[in-house]
C-alpha cells in the first residue's frame, strides 16, 4: 500500500525543483571499470539499512519527489535490496529504476519486479570481450553474463531497458554502430554518455587519454532520426532512429561544459553512508543525513537545507 499526501515540489535558489533522488546503497563493485566515479564518494563506508534509507524516501516523498534510481557500486550485491525496492514503493507512486552491470539480474530481475522496481539501467561499454575486460577491468567472460541479464530483466518486465555505454576515445568510439543495432535487436534504449571530470580534473592524464565529444555522433544521428523528444531531466535529447532491425531510441548524456544539463537537474543525491550531495561533480557538499535519521522533522530541515544548497555546477 502507497501512503499519499498533499506535498509540493521544492526550489533551489536557481528556480530549479527536485524530483527525484538518486540513492547510493553501497559502494563494492564485481567490475572494477576505468571510469567509474563512485557517485562522487571517495571514502569506506557504513551503509544505511533499508529502514533508514526508507525514512529519507519518506521525507523527499512528502516534498514531492517521486521518482527515484539506486546505484552503488553494484547495487545488486546489496542482499537486503529487495527489502530496500519494497520499503520504498510504500511511498512511492512514480518511477523506481536501478542502475546495475547486470550480472546479478538473471538471479534477481523477477523478485525485483514483485517489489516495485520498474525498468533498469545496465552497464554495458563494449560489444567485443576485448574492450569489455579492458573498460571493465575484469578478467571472467562477464559480457555474455550481462548480455543474459538484460534478456532476464526483460522477461521481468523491468522495462525499458536502458544500455549506458561511456564513449571513449579509441576505445569504443567504433562500436555505435554495433550498439545501435544491438539495442535495436533486444528492444533497448541506447544511452550514450560523456566521459566527465570535474574542473580540477579535466586536465588529468586519464581525462585526456579518454574524453570525446559526443557532438559528432550526435550530429551523425540527428541526420538520421525520425523524431526528437527531451528528458525533462538535464534536457537531454533522445532521437528515434530506424536501423535494419527496426525503431532504436538514442540518448544523449552530455554533462561536460554543458550549463543547460545543468539548468534542467532536478535530482538530489544520497550516499550510501547517509549523506545528501548536491552533485557528483562537487566536492564538499555533504549534508549528513544519519544525526537526525531518529528525528523525522530535523530530517526535513536537513533535506531542505541541501536542496536550498544545490548550484549549477556548470552555469
Amino acid at each position: 500500500m502507497i501512503n499519499t499526501v498533499e506535498t509540493e515540489l521544492l526550489y533551489d535558489n536557481y528556480n530549479r525543483s527536485v524530483n527525484s533522488l538518486r540513492i547510493q546503497v553501497n559502494a563494492i563493485c564485481n567490475f572494477h571499470c576505468i571510469f567509474c566515479h563512485m557517485e562522487g564518494t571517495e571514502r569506506s563506508m557504513e551503509y544505511m539499512t533499508p529502514e533508514q534509507i526508507e525514512r529519507v524516501v519518506q521525507v523527499a516523498a512528502s516534498h514531492g519527489v517521486n521518482k527515484i534510481k539506486f546505484t552503488g557500486g553494484e547495487p545488486l550485491l546489496r542482499e537486503d535490496i529487495i527489502e530496500i525496492v519494497k520499503r520504498t514503493r510504500t511511498h512511492i507512486t512514480g518511477n523506481i529504476s536501478l542502475t546495475t552491470n547486470g550480472v546479478e539480474l538473471p538471479k534477481l530481475a523477477k523478485g525485483l519486479k514483485e517489489a516495485g522496481l520498474d525498468r533498469v539501467n545496465i552497464s554495458m561499454h563494449a560489444i567485443d570481450e576485448y574492450n569489455f575486460h579492458f573498460i571493465t577491468g575484469t578478467k571472467k567472460d562477464f559480457l555474455p553474463i550481462v548480455q543474459y541479464g538484460i534478456k532476464a530483466a526483460q522477461d521481468a518486465g523491468l522495462g525499458p531497458i536502458k544500455i549506458n555505454f561511456v564513449l571513449m576515445k579509441n576505445i569504443n568510439e567504433d562500436q555505435v554502430d554495433g550498439m545501435i543495432k544491438f539495442c535495436a535487436e533486444n528492444n533497448c534504449i541506447f544511452q550514450l554518455i560523456e566521459f566527465e571530470a570535474n574542473v580540477e580534473k579535466e586536465h588529468s592524464e586519464e581525462y585526456i587519454k579518454y574524453h570525446v565529444s559526443l557532438q559528432p555522433v550526435e550530429e551523425k544521428i540527428k541526420r538520421q532520426a525520425l523524431c526528437v523528444e527531451h528528458n525533462p531531466l538535464h534536457n537531454r535529447e533522445i532521437y528515434t532512429v530506424n536501423s535494419e532491425f527496426g525503431k532504436v531510441k538514442i540518448e544523449f548524456v552530455k554533462p561536460m561544459r554543458n550549463a543547460d544539463f545543468c539548468r534542467h537537474c532536478t535530482r538530489l543525491r544520497v550516499t550510501a553512508d547517509g549523506e545528501f550531495k548536491t552533485c557528483l561533480l562537487r566536492e564538499n557538499d555533504y549534508f549528513d543525513i544519519k544525526k537526525a535519521l531518529q528525528d523525522q522533522d530535523e530530517l526535513d530541515n536537513v533535506y531542505k537545507t541541501a536542496v536550498k544548497a544545490r548550484i549549477p555546477y556548470w552555469r
